[in-house]
């Protein structure tokens, strides 16, 4: 499994991740920056996908440039990963969308998911999947989103997040190994911990009630 940092590369990156961590930043333009950084990931992304060239007739000529092997599909993790999608899809305009709803169900000490709503085609494409979530925090949602496209013929998972968690990662790399599935995550950024509440550490607090109120 790969992960990429992009903020290790994209100066753009840390100022969205700077603006999404400040406390202080009203909830219009969180939500702004947060579909920002969907359209920052999907070029990243797009590099997990698969391409097959194709010829184009232009006004003048024909001209040879690529096309997705196969409709991508996009599937955000609700209601948090609204924005992302939005942002990520204006990239991406040919990709069909799907999502996910989980609930958080916490208890002593633990905390686990459980999914009560999808709507996600009966067959996922073999390689051009997406998973986006602006957090990966444990990873119980993104293994649970990753088991549901398996099951559903995919082969290729790319994750777009904002800020990932070691602890996420590793679960991650776990449910791809033991699914036979080939994962890349994408992330503007790796924070190292998860607080007893099991949210990342410093991370940018709660992403689907800062952004959707």
């Amino acid at each position: 499994m790969r992960v990429t940092v992009v903020g290790g590369e994209s100066p753009l990156a840390r100022w969205i991740l700077a603006v999404l961590r400040d406390k202080s930043t009203p909830r219009h333009r969180f939500k702004a920056v947060m579909e920002a950084a969907g359209s920052l990931l999907a070029p990243y992304v797009s590099r997990s996908m698969e391409w097959v060239e194709r010829s184009v007739e232009t006004p003048l000529g024909v001209a040879i440039e690529l096309w997705p092997s196969e409709e991508p599909l996009v599937v955000g993790i609700l209601g948090a990963a609204v924005p992302l999608v939005e942002g990520f899809t204006r990239l991406l305009p040919e990709a069909r969308i799907g999502f996910i709803a989980a609930r958080r169900i916490e208890a002593l000490g633990s905390v686990r998911v459980e999914v009560y709503y999808d709507r996600l085609p009966s067959r996922a494409p073999r390689l051009n999947n997406v998973i986006l979530d602006p957090m990966l925090a444990t990873g119980s949602t993104m293994t649970a989103a990753i088991e549901m496209l398996a099951s559903r013929g995919a082969e290729r998972v790319a994750l777009g997040t904002v800020i990932a968690s070691n602890r996420g990662v590793e679960a991650v790399e776990d449910a791809a190994s033991r699914l036979g599935l080939e994962a890349h995550i994408y992330t503007l950024g790796l924070d190292p911990g998860l607080d007893d509440r099991f949210f990342i550490v410093p991370g940018l607090g709660d992403a689907g009630d800062r952004a959707l109120g």
